[in-house]
This record gives structure tokens, C-alpha cells and sequence, in this order.
């Protein structure tokens, strides 16, 4: 994780299920998630300023922000960033035009009907070759 993107994490979900903790910052479209399972005994801080993560070993980990540093036991810790923005042209070949959504409506509705099973399978045969 780089910390020139993301300056300010701050703690979204604390000990639910599976003893789970999360801290989440946000930069634009683009965010990122600290998430540690299993977390015991420390109490979290509210909010990190560009965090480092760092593995002890035998289930001990460390954050080291700007401010200070947090020590805390944990199962399993992932530094995670979601970047959307990086897929959003992958999907613009496989959209569906105004005219083929109105037609995928009507054939699922006469999905009901004997042999619209076969009139929506041809269809769609007919559109991806």
C-alpha cells in the first residue's frame, strides 16, 4: 500500500463476527481496507495516519503510523486496495444496447410460455457468435 495515495484510515468495523476489525480511507473513486481476523485482546485505534503493516511472526503484527505505532495479535491481516477504475473498460464490450435490453425483456417474459426457452437460447447463440 502506498502511503503518498492514502493518508487517513479510520476505523469502520470493530470485533463483529470472527473477531473482525476493519480501518478504510478513501482517495476519489479508489479506496483501501485494512482488515485483520481474528483480533485479539488490543483495543484498536480510531484512526491510522499512513500506515505500514509489518508481520512479527506466530500471529503478531504491528501498524506503524505518522503518529505512533500499534502492536496487536491477529489470525490474519490483509492490506487490501480496491481500484475500480482499472476494470470499468473491461465491461464496455459486453454491455448490452438499449435495443438488445428491450429484447432480452420480452423473450424472458415469454420465458413461460412453451418453447421460449428455446427462443431466448437462440437468441443469445445468435448474439455471441
Amino acid at each position: 500500500m502506498q502511503a503518498s495515495d492514502i493518508h487517513r484510515f479510520r476505523l469502520v468495523e470493530r470485533a463483529g463476527p470472527g473477531q473482525r476489525v476493519q480501518w478504510r480511507a478513501s482517495a476519489g473513486i479508489d479506496s483501501a481496507a485494512i482488515v485483520a481476523s481474528g483480533f485479539g485482546r488490543a483495543v484498536p485505534p480510531a484512526a491510522l495516519a499512513d500506515p505500514q503493516l509489518e508481520s512479527r511472526g506466530a500471529g503478531a503484527w504491528r501498524i506503524n503510523a505518522r503518529d505512533d505505532s500499534f502492536e496487536f495479535e491477529a489470525r490474519a491481516v490483509d492490506a487490501v486496495e480496491m481500484r475500480p477504475s482499472l476494470l470499468s473498460g473491461l465491461h464496455q464490450p459486453f454491455a448490452l444496447t438499449a435495443r438488445e435490453r428491450f429484447a432480452a425483456r420480452c423473450l424472458l417474459a415469454l420465458l413461460r410460455l412453451p418453447g421460449g426457452a428455446r427462443l431466448l437460447r437462440n437468441w443469445h447463440a445468435k448474439r455471441s457468435a
